[in-house]
């Protein structure tokens, strides 16, 4: 089994019909993301979305920039599990991975409104003025979809001074399946990855955060059944199933265990 932090699918350039099909085709536990940056209605577009999906899978909120005092209720009431504040640009709540910026008095509102939802607040895209001010306010905290500094070093990756911040604060971290911050465009590449990151930081934090539908696919990791080969090769690097279950499902699945209680 998987637990993918992050598939773009509801705003990937897809009919209808190839949405569908995609998410029946999956048995995996799947955090379906809204990309709100390039949508007009983006509250109308994410209530159309969620009844096309089936209305009761977990999904996630990437770009509050819509968000203001009059309608984070409504965001809120929707039940996201988690939200990003920004893309990698600045907007009216904090600054983004590629152009910084403080954390806003709105987005302090913001982030105590999802504080007090029991919605997990998302640092991925945040540059790094508004990751510390983000981190010391929210009571929740992922990066949905990331990579390392200490393997490739890209604005979007986590330094890991960050990393142990959201993993101290009892967070997790999506690794992500995406060439620019692998440092290479192989599924080997996303496995040593994971393995960096578990041999420098611990195992407990380690999950899958794909991007799927929201960049190009790595050779070898198109889809979820290509896990096998992520699998195989972390087999070959010493790690035990019982290992690769916590990283690819168990982490994910335990910390949003509340989301169902």
């Amino acid at each position: 089994m998987i637990f993918d932090l992050h598939n773009d699918l509801p705003t990937a350039k897809l009919s209808a019909t190839e949405r569908i099909r995609l998410l029946t085709g999956t048995v995996e536990t799947v955090v379906y993301a809204f990309w709100t940056s390039e949508l007009a209605e983006p509250l109308k577009f994410i209530a159309d979305g969620m009844r096309e999906l089936g209305g009761t899978i977990p999904f996630a909120i990437e770009d509050l920039w819509f968000v203001n005092e009059s309608n984070i209720d409504a965001v809120c009431s929707l039940r996201p599990v988690y939200c990003s504040l920004t893309h990698n640009g600045r907007n009216s709540l904090a600054g983004g991975a590629l152009e910084n910026g403080r954390l806003t008095s709105l987005g302090k509102f913001v982030v105590r409104k999802l504080n007090g939802a029991g919605i997990a607040v998302d640092v991925a895209h945040l540059g790094k003025e508004s990751f510390n001010e983000v981190a010391a306010l929210a009571e929740r905290l992922i990066d949905s979809h990331t990579g390392l500094n200490c393997v490739c070093n890209h604005p979007r990756n986590l330094s890991d001074a960050q990393a142990q911040i959201i993993l101290e604060r009892g967070g997790i971290v999506g690794l992500t399946a995406v060439a620019d911050f692998l440092g290479g465009n192989e599924a080997d590449d996303y496995a040593r990855t994971i393995n960096s990151f578990v041999q420098k930081f611990g195992i407990d934090g380690a999950c899958v955060g794909t991007d799927f539908n929201g960049t190009q696919p790595l050779n070898g990791l198109t889809n979820y059944n290509d896990f096998e080969n992520i699998a195989n090769k972390l087999l070959s690097f010493g790690y035990s199933e019982n290992d690769i279950s916590k990283i690819f499902y168990d982490n994910a699945n335990n910390y949003f265990k509340y989301r169902r209680q």
